[in-house]
């Protein structure tokens, strides 16, 4: 923005600008914590889906070990086209380095959560329209009663129209971006609940099986 040196600025133009300063501080805040977001959702997202790949994976094998250690009839086995040979001990250390993953996966997943819903939180319910959410509606129209006096003002008052265009469409950016992140989120937590609901079952398979293969080492043993 320009200023004439040579004006004084009135209280009313100091608390205006001063109200506009926050506004951006607010809008940066708001940027770095979406960025934030979006970067570890999108990390979320691609160790679940690695995560989901790998577990149908061991899935499959899992049935296989269950049947090799007279855990299942076999009716249920997948078909496999050729010869096929499974390394029990193996699968089971396979199972156990999936299962660490999941938990690491967890730690990620729960803080983006509380993120998530700490940017919920944020809206404030004393903004009733909540017309310009995320961010306060204060923090608009800042300038719409400064503007009809602008010969009193010692800010140019092309350069402060230029300035406040420039932060609307640097908000309008974010307000897309943040709807963007909680649609994204949503999605993102849906397919980290259906892994857990693939994962929770076969690694209690997993531990019937590792603990029939150790009676069956035992037996050979003795």
């Amino acid at each position: 923005m320009e200023f004439d040196d040579a004006k004084e600025q009135p209280d009313y133009e100091k608390e205006a600008l001063a109200r506009y300063y926050e506004a951006h501080d607010v809008v940066w805040d708001l940027k770095q914590r979406l960025e934030y977001l979006a970067k570890g959702l999108l990390a979320v997202r691609e160790q679940t889906a690695e995560s989901d790949m790998e577990a149908h994976r061991l899935n499959q094998s899992l049935a296989f070990g269950e049947d090799s250690l007279g855990l299942s009839d076999g009716k249920n086995l997948p078909e496999i086209n050729g010869e096929f040979t499974i390394d029990v001990t193996g699968l089971f250390q396979d199972l156990e380095k999936h299962n660490l993953g999941v938990q690491d996966l967890y730690t990620l997943v729960d803080d983006m959560t509380q993120r998530y819903n700490n940017e919920i939180d944020l809206i404030d319910p004393a903004d009733e329209y909540q017309e310009h959410w995320p961010v306060h509606g204060r923090y608009f129209g800042i300038f719409d009663d400064v503007y009809p006096r602008y010969e009193e003002l010692s800010v140019n008052i092309v350069s402060l129209d230029d300035e406040e265009q420039l932060f609307l469409e640097i908000y309008g950016e974010l307000s897309d971006m943040y709807q963007r992140n909680l649609d994204f989120a949503k999605e993102v937590f849906e397919s980290y609940r259906r892994l857990i609901e693939l994962v929770d079952p076969m690694y209690k398979r997993a531990s019937i099986a590792m603990a029939a293969m150790q009676r069956k080492t035992r037996g050979l043993n003795n």
